[in-house]
């Protein structure tokens, strides 16, 4: 809805301030009240306060103690107590100390930087100290059409109509600035949210309905906060709350459980019902942050252990959380050096063909020997990879090597019948156009056969794929590598789009198998035996992983299951130990 905003423009000899008031009601004068947003000091002898309280931005002659200025107050030349400011009103404070109030009407936007706005079009410079009502009535048409024009184009976002992310920054600044110079006992929040599961919407449904989901995110939001806080749009589906002024800090908590129980019922788009979900992070204004890109990235390190959580939740970044998030960029450090300093490798665990008792390949797996902490789990560092696209560098790696040790197997005499190789592939890598053809190239480099390629890709990554990955999928198949699932029975999909993806293998989760001899009937038993009897009449091949134990050899074996890879044949082992194992064959001990 359209609204009046106004600006008071404070002037001190050379210094000039700017202050937005977007209120209707603004009043000016004396008042004891202690609910302080903003203190402009060097206005007056004592000083003046502007301050917010009760929906109304008030303007006090006087400190914060209550001591009143000993000049007075003049308003448009006349001493008042209280006044409720009219456009173009002249206050003057004491001689040489005075302030212009300005209205613009029309204006549907949030008045937030209206300081840096009005600063662009009003130079003070150039006027004289006795600026009139009349000079400003002839300026007031030009400034309310720049005005209109350059705060819509600087902080705004263009979908959501929401502060955009500057505008959201501006203002953290301003309650960490009034924490800090005025009130040690301030308290906010930030909170960070990022919408989950969004790019399936985007590339099911298209990015019109897209950005109209998050247009009405955007104000399902907007509907959950006070008038005193912010709801930001920082870019793609990630949002931004500022809780401002709150009596303690456990209102941050109760903020974050309302816009979850708001967002959990379901919104409907053009002619589809789409159950929205959300991942919140909160960050806290007890920690003493210092800068405001130290809040919002401990907002989003929450987030982040939110959504690693299970998504749909929040979570309070800590003290512990910050320790970990600078462990976390010691490591990514480390990391961008592990190549260079050659403390990755890869190590290779078999995969049996059940059948014929045979070893038919391996799956290649990262490992970091750092040079302080030992070893460092995949599960550690991957997702650090990933964030910083870091990932892009060891994926290349990761290709290199493996083709490098597939071209070793396939030139040595001893080992006679030809292996396959399994890499794991990024929904970054995944991502990237120059995929197929990089991969060709590597392929051609190694003079290896493309058929002994085999690139995994989990559940998750492909069901969240757009058709742009799907493409990229087909070219690899189409170059002649083939496809797995990995970690399959994890996700959400159902099995009926199996169709759909160029899939030559499925990895049934280990999480599966290790479950299918604690009972002839259970859940995991029927799962198991559904995948492999509906990815064969799919003429798709099927791996179990995590086979430990020999009954689940048998049981394997009895549901004509083609591969199985686990503890059971072997450990992962490194490239040497692999050469030994692919040159003696596979000692099969097991009676099944």
């Amino acid at each position: 809805m359209p609204q009046t905003i106004g600006v008071l423009i404070l002037r001190n000899q050379d210094n000039v301030a700017i202050k937005a008031l977007p209120k209707r009601k603004n009043t000016i004068g004396r008042s004891l009240d202690s609910d302080i947003l903003l203190q402009q000091k060097g206005i007056s002898r004592c000083h003046a306060t502007i301050y917010f309280s009760n929906g109304v931005y008030w303007i006090l002659d006087g400190d914060m103690e209550g001591r009143v200025s000993t000049n007075g107050l003049l308003v448009n030349g006349f001493r008042i107590s209280v006044h409720q400011l009219k456009s173009h009103d002249v206050i003057t404070f004491c001689k040489g100390v005075y302030a212009f109030y300005i209205e613009f009407s029309g204006v549907s936007e949030d008045a937030l930087l209206l300081e840096d706005t009005v600063r662009k079009m009003i130079d003070f410079s150039t006027r004289s100290n006795s600026l009139s009502t009349r000079n400003l009535e002839q300026k007031r048409d030009q400034d309310q059409s720049d005005f209109s024009r350059i705060f819509s184009s600087s902080t705004l976002d263009d979908l959501t109509k929401l502060p955009n992310r500057s505008a959201f920054f501006w203002r953290v600044k301003k309650a960490l600035e009034f924490r800090q110079k005025i009130s040690a006992n301030h308290k906010f929040s930030v909170l960070f949210i990022d919408v989950d599961r969004f790019k399936v919407i985007n590339d099911s449904l298209g990015h019109l309905v897209g950005d109209k989901f998050l247009i009405a995110i955007a104000e399902k939001l907007s509907s959950c906060i006070r008038e005193n806080d912010m709801v930001a749009r920082l870019g793609g589906d990630e949002f931004a709350i500022l809780l401002d002024s709150l009596n303690d800090l456990d209102e941050a908590i109760l903020v974050a459980k309302r816009i979850q129980e708001t967002l959990v019922k379901p919104l409907k788009v053009e002619q589809h019902e789409l159950y929205p979900s959300i991942s919140i992070g909160i960050a806290l204004s007890s920690l003493g942050y210092k800068a405001v890109e130290d809040i919002v990235r401990d907002a989003d390190t929450a987030m982040y252990h939110a959504k690693n959580n299970g998504r749909s939740r929040f979570v309070v970044f800590d003290e512990k959380m910050h320790q970990k998030a600078s462990e976390m960029l010691k490591l990514d450090s480390d990391l961008r050096r592990s190549i260079e300093r050659q403390e990755l490798r890869l190590n290779y665990q078999p995969i049996i063909a059940i059948e014929n008792k045979s070893l038919i390949g391996f799956e290649a797996l990262i490992r970091w020997e750092h040079s302080q902490m030992g070893l460092i789990s995949p599960e550690d560092f991957i997702p650090i990879a990933e964030e910083t696209n870091f990932i892009y560098q060891i994926g290349d790696w990761i290709l290199d090597e493996a083709f490098k040790q597939l071209k070793a197997w396939n030139d040595n005499p001893a080992i006679r019948e030809p292996l396959s190789i399994n890499i794991n592939i990024s929904s970054k890598q995944l991502s990237q156009p120059s995929l197929p053809e990089n991969l060709l190239d590597l392929i051609k480099h190694h003079q290896i056969d493309p058929a002994q390629v085999k690139l995994e890709v989990t559940e998750s990554i492909l069901m969240e794929s757009g058709p742009q990955s799907i493409e990229i999928l087909n070219q690899l198949k189409g170059i002649g590598v083939q496809l797995a699932i990995d970690d399959f029975g994890t996700g959400y999909s159902s099995l009926s789009y199996l169709h759909k993806f160029p899939i030559d293998m499925l990895k049934i989760d280990r999480s599966f198998i290790s479950e299918i001899d604690k009972a002839k009937q259970n859940t995991c038993l029927n799962i198991t035996n559904s995948i492999i009897n509906l990815a064969h009449s799919l003429g798709v091949k099927v791996v179990a992983e995590g086979v430990e134990r020999i009954y689940h050899l048998a049981w394997l074996q009895q549901q004509h299951c083609d591969y199985a890879q686990g503890y059971l044949f072997s450990k992962p082992l490194n490239a040497e130990d692999a050469t030994a194992l692919a040159k003696h064959g596979l000692e099969w001990t097991w009676k099944v």
